[in-house]
Protein backbone atom coordinates (compact mmCIF):
# COMPACT_ATOMS: atom_id res chain seq x y z
CA UNK A 1 0.00 0.00 0.00
CA UNK A 2 1.23 3.45 -0.93
CA UNK A 3 1.72 6.13 1.33
CA UNK A 4 0.47 9.73 1.32
CA UNK A 5 0.07 13.18 3.31
CA UNK A 6 -2.81 15.32 2.24
CA UNK A 7 -2.39 19.21 3.39
CA UNK A 8 -5.25 21.35 3.47
CA UNK A 9 -5.81 24.82 3.86
CA UNK A 10 -9.63 25.71 4.61
CA UNK A 11 -11.37 29.28 5.02
CA UNK A 12 -11.06 29.74 8.71
CA UNK A 13 -14.41 32.05 8.69
CA UNK A 14 -15.74 28.68 8.06
CA UNK A 15 -15.45 28.38 12.57
CA UNK A 16 -14.75 24.33 13.74
CA UNK A 17 -18.37 23.64 13.14
CA UNK A 18 -18.09 24.19 8.89
CA UNK A 19 -14.76 23.31 8.93
CA UNK A 20 -15.64 19.53 10.54
CA UNK A 21 -19.20 19.24 8.23
CA UNK A 22 -16.08 20.19 5.20
CA UNK A 23 -13.77 18.09 6.04
CA UNK A 24 -16.63 15.51 6.74
CA UNK A 25 -17.35 15.75 2.89
CA UNK A 26 -13.38 15.27 2.15
CA UNK A 27 -12.69 12.28 3.75
CA UNK A 28 -16.15 11.11 2.27
CA UNK A 29 -14.73 11.71 -1.05
CA UNK A 30 -11.14 10.51 -0.33
CA UNK A 31 -13.10 6.85 0.45
CA UNK A 32 -14.66 6.72 -2.79
CA UNK A 33 -11.24 5.70 -4.45
CA UNK A 34 -10.16 3.21 -1.86
CA UNK A 35 -8.25 5.49 0.60
CA UNK A 36 -7.88 4.43 4.10
CA UNK A 37 -7.42 7.58 6.48
CA UNK A 38 -4.44 6.55 9.09
CA UNK A 39 -4.02 9.49 10.98
CA UNK A 40 -5.54 12.55 10.85
CA UNK A 41 -4.53 15.95 12.58
CA UNK A 42 -7.09 19.07 12.41
CA UNK A 43 -4.29 21.83 13.24
CA UNK A 44 -7.02 24.30 13.61
CA UNK A 45 -6.92 28.42 12.74
CA UNK A 46 -2.58 29.24 11.75
CA UNK A 47 -1.44 32.19 10.42
CA UNK A 48 -0.24 31.92 6.90
CA UNK A 49 3.23 32.93 5.67
CA UNK A 50 1.38 34.74 2.32
CA UNK A 51 -1.50 36.36 2.66
CA UNK A 52 -5.01 34.05 0.98
CA UNK A 53 -8.04 35.49 -0.33
CA UNK A 54 -7.11 38.92 1.86
CA UNK A 55 -6.35 36.81 4.90
CA UNK A 56 -3.63 36.37 7.46
CA UNK A 57 -5.10 33.17 8.59
CA UNK A 58 -6.44 29.26 7.30
CA UNK A 59 -7.84 26.30 9.07
CA UNK A 60 -5.03 23.17 8.58
CA UNK A 61 -5.40 20.05 8.63
CA UNK A 62 -3.30 17.27 7.77
CA UNK A 63 -4.02 13.52 6.81
CA UNK A 64 -2.03 10.37 6.96
CA UNK A 65 -3.66 8.45 3.90
CA UNK A 66 -2.76 4.80 2.53
CA UNK A 67 -3.88 3.52 -1.37
CA UNK A 68 -3.48 0.61 -2.68
CA UNK A 69 -4.06 2.29 -6.68
CA UNK A 70 -6.16 4.85 -7.22
CA UNK A 71 -6.54 8.86 -9.15
CA UNK A 72 -5.97 11.53 -6.74
CA UNK A 73 -6.87 13.88 -10.22
CA UNK A 74 -10.97 13.22 -9.44
CA UNK A 75 -10.49 14.16 -6.09
CA UNK A 76 -8.32 17.30 -6.48
CA UNK A 77 -10.33 18.35 -8.81
CA UNK A 78 -13.41 18.50 -6.78
CA UNK A 79 -11.08 19.94 -4.01
CA UNK A 80 -10.19 23.02 -6.65
CA UNK A 81 -14.80 23.61 -6.88
CA UNK A 82 -14.53 24.22 -3.44
CA UNK A 83 -14.31 27.61 -2.85
CA UNK A 84 -13.77 26.88 1.20
CA UNK A 85 -11.11 24.49 0.14
CA UNK A 86 -8.01 27.71 -0.35
CA UNK A 87 -5.16 25.09 -0.90
CA UNK A 88 -4.23 21.31 -1.25
CA UNK A 89 -1.62 19.16 -1.85
CA UNK A 90 -1.03 15.70 -1.81
CA UNK A 91 2.76 13.95 -1.44
CA UNK A 92 3.62 10.07 -1.47
CA UNK A 93 5.46 9.44 1.43
CA UNK A 94 9.13 7.51 0.46
CA UNK A 95 8.92 3.44 1.44
CA UNK A 96 10.84 2.97 5.09
CA UNK A 97 12.62 0.00 4.65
Amino acid sequence: MRKYELMLILNPELGDAGAATLLGEIKAELKTIGTVIEKEDIMGVKDLAYKINNSKTGYYALYNLGLEKGDFFAVTNAFNLKKDIWRNMFIRLEETK
